[in-house]
């Protein structure tokens, strides 16, 4: 339940007490001197805490735990390919391997095959040997 504050009406004390959300407007009786007080705005931060999926903490945490994952498979990632163990695409047309990307679009224009795949990659090719 959440913290309210409230002041006396007679005394003029301020004090806190925990009441259910459905009676916070409701008068409470001075821990003084047991006249009715009002419920005022607190000038501290209360202390509700809130539950479940779709409060900020815990999407933080998840964000967090997923960067964390990425971050790991990333390295992994690398660590194989470094190893030689993840297979690379080969620039081969129809079954017959060719020694770039841009002989193999050669080729596919030859062989009368759609060649902007094979262009693409002989572009970024070019890009990464330059």
């Amino acid at each position: 339940m959440p913290t309210y504050t409230y002041e006396c009406t007679s005394c003029e004390r301020e004090f806190d007490e925990i009441v259910p959300m459905k009676f916070y407007q409701d008068p409470q009786p001075c821990p003084e001197c047991e006249t009715m007080s009002k419920r005022v705005l607190s000038r501290r931060f209360p202390g509700t805490i809130f539950k479940g999926d779709s409060w900020g903490t815990k999407n933080g945490r998840v964000a967090a735990q997923m960067a964390e994952n990425r971050k790991r498979a990333g390295a992994k990632q690398l660590e194989l390919k470094r190893d030689g163990a993840i297979p690379t695409l080969a620039p081969n047309v129809g079954g017959e391997r060719t020694d770039s990307w841009s002989d193999a679009a050669k080729l596919a224009k030859s062989k009368g095959k759609d060649s902007s795949g094979y262009e693409q990659r002989a572009r970024k090719e070019k890009a990464s040997s330059a």
